[in-house]
Formats: C-alpha cells, structure tokens, sequence
C-alpha cells in the first residue's frame, strides 16, 4: 500500500559508551537502550540483524511485550506473514493491543483490504491520536473506494502532524480521485507542493483508480 507507514533509512546512530556504562547498574536503563538499539536498526532496514538482536533480548526477557512487538515488525518487513500474525496476536489484550492491530492491518492489506480495514479500526479505536495508524486507515478506506471514510482519517492525520508529508500528499491523492482539482491544487499551493510532486501523486492516484476497477472485474481505461 503505497500510502502505508514506511521505515525511513537513517545513518547509523552508535550510541556512546557512557551510556553502556551508566545503565549497567540499571536492568530498566539498560533494557531500554537495548529496545532503542533494535528500533534504530528497523529504521535503518538492517532487519537481519534486527532479529539477532531480538533473539538474544528474547533469552533474557521471552515476554516481554515490547521485544515481542519488535519481533512481529521485524518478521513482517521480512514477509514472514505466519510468525509475524502469531507473534502480533500474543499482544493482544495487552498494552500494546493498539499497535498489533495495526501491525495485522498492514500484513493483511496486500490480500484482503476489507479484513485490514477492520484490523486498522480497532487500531484507531485504541490510539486515537496515533499519526500513522490514522493515516494508514484513511489510505486503506481510499484504496477500497470508501473516499467519505478517508477524509477524516487523514484529515485527522494532516492536523495531529502538521509538519507529515504523507497525510497531506495522501489528501491531495483523495482530492484527485474524487473529481476535486480545484481543492488538490489549492491544497498543493498552501502546502508549497512541487510540481514534480503533484505529478508523482496524480499517477499514484491513477494507479489507485486501476486497482479499483481490477477488483471490480472492470478494464481500466
């Protein structure tokens, strides 16, 4: 899903060594960078050693929730969909519920857009204000064709973070799709969107369009 959260590719971020050294006498400290160190190496698309990482976390804290979620990104950015699911449906109940809702959302969305829909719902209904898992909602509503859905989701998105592009541009792409030109190339001026970049989201919208009518069994035109 073309709108949907992407992991961003950042330098690597070593961290100093008196960190090491003011958390060895603290379990919670430490634990706590270990987690960062993990997130920084997902960010970075290093999902391999992501997971080895994970592996050793696991034989020092097996359930702990956060290395579990951990490891069900890790596993769906790898396409390991089965352990990915299973893994996410162990945080459920917990506090992390939320985030593996929405994490089955966007394992589910490739193949049946109805079920990550759902996924997604019970993902917002738990983190309300959650920037991406709003965003990812109102994309997927967009994607099935349900444009009155999406606007509030990603309008909700565009006013929680300003400063995201994605909420925005996906708005631009919802204007296109249902007839509003005026309303996209407003919301592009005020937004400073570069022609270049209207181009790019007018073919995405056209691609959006494709799709749509391939599931309705339609020739695109």
């Amino acid at each position: 899903m073309l709108g949907l959260t992407a992991c961003k590719s950042q330098p690597t971020r070593p961290l100093p060594a008196e960190n090491y050294e003011v958390a060895a006498a603290d379990p919670v400290k430490m634990q706590q960078i270990k987690t960062e160190a993990i997130e920084a190496l997902l960010e970075q698309g290093q999902y391999y050693a992501a997971l080895a990482h994970i592996e050793a976390q696991k034989q020092q804290t097996r359930d702990d929730p956060e290395v579990l979620y951990l490891e069900a990104e890790t596993r769906r950015h790898l396409k390991q969909r089965d352990q990915a699911e299973a893994l996410y449906r162990r945080l459920m109940g917990g506090p992390l519920e939320g985030k593996a809702w929405h994490g089955i959302g966007l394992l589910t969305a490739p193949k049946d857009l109805s079920a990550a829909i759902r996924a997604l719902r019970n993902a917002a209904n738990r983190l309300p204000t959650d920037v991406e898992i709003r965003n990812d909602l109102g994309y997927a509503l967009m994607e099935a064709g349900r444009y009155g859905e999406a606007l509030p989701e990603l309008s909700t998105a565009a006013e929680l973070a300003p400063g995201q592009l994605k909420s925005r541009n996906n708005l631009i792409v919802l204007m296109l799709l249902t007839g509003n030109q005026a309303g996209a190339d407003q919301m592009a001026k005020q937004s400073g969107t570069s022609p270049e970049t209207v181009k790019q989201l007018r073919s995405q919208a056209q691609v959006i369009r494709n799709q749509q009518l391939a599931r309705s069994g339609r020739t695109p035109g």
